[in-house]
């Protein structure tokens, strides 16, 4: 009778369990181009302190983060708020992986191109409900890159791979958040991105972008909300 009783108890808590299936990828400049690097740095800490934060609400501690190097075109960490909480050995790891190196080229189509490749890879892990936050200043240097490679502001989005194409091939996606952008590529990735942003707010995503003076303060109130309930609210 207990057996009988524990695998209806299985059985009944299976449908809650799926549709808490939540997935965070930060796509994280690590680069030499990006500005101000001493302050985004410490806006990143305070990224990552909202990300420990989630271990501590039922929706969120076993979210799975997935931490994409735009220098590398990579995933560089992976692993869940709670291990950020309770493993201070792997927290220094994700500290170690959105640092930025000043010898370090940008490589954002390899870098989007790497999160497309995640959301498949989620959406046949059967995760349902995706964030991204991209903290970048959105410059690219083109390859080969040296210390001498000139770079002119403002600057089009690199026209190699499908940038657009990562942020709307999947139907999970439930927000998409922009910080740190130069004020100098404001505009032009906006528009390179509207049709984008406008699938995305048509599909029921919350899109935000930010540049670096409005991502300082805007970072101070959490950027994660996990909750799928609340996602769906219209």
């Amino acid at each position: 009778m207990k057996v009988i009783l524990l695998a209806l108890l299985v059985a009944l808590s299976t449908p809650a369990l799926a549709q808490e299936r939540i997935a965070i990828e930060l796509l994280i400049d690590d680069s030499g181009v990006l500005l101000d690097a001493d302050a985004a740095q410490s806006h990143k800490l305070l990224l990552l302190s909202h990300l420990k934060a989630l271990a501590t609400k039922r929706s969120g501690a076993n979210a799975k983060v997935e931490v994409i190097s735009t220098s590398y075109g990579r995933t560089v960490w992976s692993g869940t708020p709670l291990a950020i909480r309770r493993d201070p050995a792997r927290a220094q790891e994700l500290v170690d992986a959105v640092s930025a190196d000043p010898g370090r080229c940008n490589n954002l189509p390899g870098a989007f191109a790497e999160l497309q490749s995640n959301l498949a890879q989620l959406e046949r892990q059967g995760v349902n409900t995706v964030h991204i936050i991209v903290f970048s200043s959105l410059v690219h240097t083109p390859r080969p890159c040296a210390d001498l490679t000139a770079i002119t502001l403002p600057q089009l989005p690199p026209s190699e791979g499908d940038i657009a194409g990562a942020l709307t091939n999947s139907q999970n996606i439930r927000s998409v958040s922009f910080y740190w952008v130069s004020p100098h590529q404001r505009i032009v990735w906006e528009q390179f991105l509207s049709a984008a942003f406008t699938a995305l707010r048509n599909g029921g995503a919350r899109v935000t972008f930010f540049d670096v003076e409005r991502s300082k303060s805007a970072l101070y109130a959490s950027p994660f909300n996990v909750s799928p309930v609340a996602e769906a609210a219209p």
